[in-house]
């Protein structure tokens, strides 16, 4: 299959999994952005009103736009966004405060150098002054072949940023300081991540991630839940939820599949990627998640942090950790596995003992229907009976605890 038919049964998805009905059009908008007339995308950020609803007329538009107050974007017909020459390497960008409470609703955004669609700053750029942004929603949409500067032996901003080479650029859809948005009904494919919240500059949380259909994200993850800052949790270790920490979020009703296979990668990812960073009390509900490098559910904390409290329950989890899990110096999970939750140093790492991570505690683990791997649920440092699961008849371990 060629990219171009790839990319055509990806639209062809995202209707398929329903559309959210648009808002009428805002009087305030102007008959130049109206309904039955659309306007261009950069006539639709840059001139129309705080609040407006405006309507992009089809087409295919190249760069990135910054939308810093609150617009309502409706893409009328085939809009596609080619962000491979966006100067910051985002396709659509929604900034705080301003852009609190937009709504980014039925585009094509492709080939960005990090993000394709990014609710919050660009942690790569250090001219910006950060800001949080609340009450934003991305539906509809196609996000599709972004990430691309993880290959990029040029690549700038976050990218360049990312040792031992560009890898967490931002992938399609990312959330940063972001809270009560919503992403829902897009296809977000072909990227290195797909759907990311993250907290580099405040904490991500209170949002939902629903019925979205991610697959084939074949260098990363599919959905991840990264503890980026040191300020989610003070010195003695206990949550500052107002300055950092990705917690309270609910991952439901997606299907992710085939992601992080070429490299290594989960499903949905939970994991603390900084001394000090927390990632808790987020709910994994009902989806469906099969086929990954790690398994299709993963927590990994390697470092001092809290990812305590999270929920796992009610999903549907077929084959996983196809490439196997060897991040960790104290066990390694080689067998195809459902749900992976461990805590503990890297292989080769020689931790002092203030960075040695504590046992994930309050985890959540039921109601999850859990075929076709060698192990049900695999932990490390992760206590807690996680037997209330039903587990195929291939399953040889249901349960396996270090």
């Amino acid at each position: 299959m060629t990219r171009k038919e790839k990319a055509f049964g990806l639209v062809a998805a995202v209707a398929a999994i329903g559309a959210v009905a648009a808002a009428p059009a805002s009087a305030a908008a102007g008959a130049a952005c109206s309904r039955s007339n659309p306007c261009t995308l950069a006539q639709a950020i840059n001139g129309s009103p705080a609040g407006a609803t405006a309507y992009v007329k089809a087409g295919k538009y190249a760069g990135g736009f910054v939308i810093a107050k609150k617009l309502h974007l409706v893409a009328q017909g085939r809009v596609v966004l080619d962000a491979s020459t966006s100067p910051n390497g985002i396709g659509l960008d929604v900034v705080g405060p301003g852009g609190s409470g937009s709504v980014i609703d039925g585009f094509i955004v492709e080939k960005a150098q990090q993000e394709g669609i990014l609710v919050g700053n660009n942690p790569g750029d250090p001219n910006v002054k950060p800001a949080p942004v609340t009450g934003v929603v991305v539906q509809n949409n196609v996000v599709e072949w972004n990430d691309q500067g993880r290959t990029n032996p040029k690549a700038t901003g976050e990218c360049k940023a990312t040792p031992p080479q560009p890898a967490d650029c931002g992938g399609g859809i990312h959330l940063i300081w972001a809270s009560n948005s919503t992403v829902v009904h897009n296809v977000v494919a072909y990227n290195a991540d797909g759907i990311l919240l993250t907290d580099e500059f405040g904490p991500t949380s209170h949002n939902t991630v629903s019925k979205n259909r991610v697959l084939n994200n074949l260098w990363e993850c599919g959905i991840v839940l990264a503890g980026h800052s040191s300020k989610a949790t003070d010195k003695t270790g206990k949550l500052t939820p107002s300055l950092g920490g990705v917690f309270a979020n609910t991952i439901e009703s997606n299907l992710v599949r085939n992601n992080g296979v070429s490299l290594s990668g989960a499903g949905v990812l939970m994991g603390g990627g900084a001394p000090g960073s927390a990632v808790y009390d987020n709910v994994i509900r009902g989806n469906t998640i099969e086929i990954s490098g790690h398994a299709p559910v993963t927590i990994h904390q390697h470092v001092a942090g809290y990812l305590g409290g999270n929920v796992i329950e009610n999903n549907v989890i077929g084959k996983g950790n196809t490439i196997g899990d060897d991040d960790f110096a104290a066990a390694q999970d080689m067998k195809t596995t459902g749900i992976l939750v461990a805590s503990g140093a890297p292989p080769g790492a020689a931790l002092p003992p203030f960075l040695l991570p504590s046992p994930i505690t309050g985890t959540v683990i039921k109601g999850n229907k859990i075929t076709g791997v060698d192990v049900g649920v695999w932990t490390l440092n992760a206590p807690g009976d996680f037997s209330s699961n039903t587990f195929g008849p291939n399953v040889a371990a249901p349960v396996v605890q270090h």
